[in-house]
């Protein structure tokens, strides 16, 4: 069973398009585990706008023994995934980058009010 801040190793994740291997961060499993992506740098649609990249969670690699860099976690939307999907565990983020993924959560003016609210409680 996937745990909140518990990080997989999705292979040929299928939200991403074309799919692909993806790490994602599960931000909360009731009613179903829902995840967000996280990526190794900040996609243009993004960085493009400003009014996003509050939404964008850096994450530190040496804080994490599966990262070989720093990376971010994108929380503009999240995912839902099945257990058969969550297999490769790689451990849980960091306190700190949970802080960053909170905060970025609550400014993220995109995410459904929802996921928010499932995501802070």
């Amino acid at each position: 069973m996937p745990a909140k801040w518990e990080i997989f190793y999705v292979q040929s994740c299928r939200y991403s398009k074309p799919p692909k291997d993806k790490f994602v961060l599960i931000a909360y499993i009731d009613p179903s585990p829902y995840g967000f992506m996280i990526n190794s740098k900040i996609n243009n649609y993004i960085q493009n706008r400003d009014y996003l990249l509050c939404c964008e969670a850096e994450i530190i690699a040496s804080e994490h023994n599966f990262l070989k860099y720093n990376s971010h976690v994108d929380c503009t939307a999240g995912f839902t995934f099945n257990a058969s999907e969550l297999i490769s565990s790689r451990g849980f983020l960091s306190d700190a980058g949970q802080a960053k993924v909170i905060n970025a959560v609550k400014l993220c003016p995109v995410l459904e009010k929802i996921h928010k609210n499932r995501i802070l409680k």
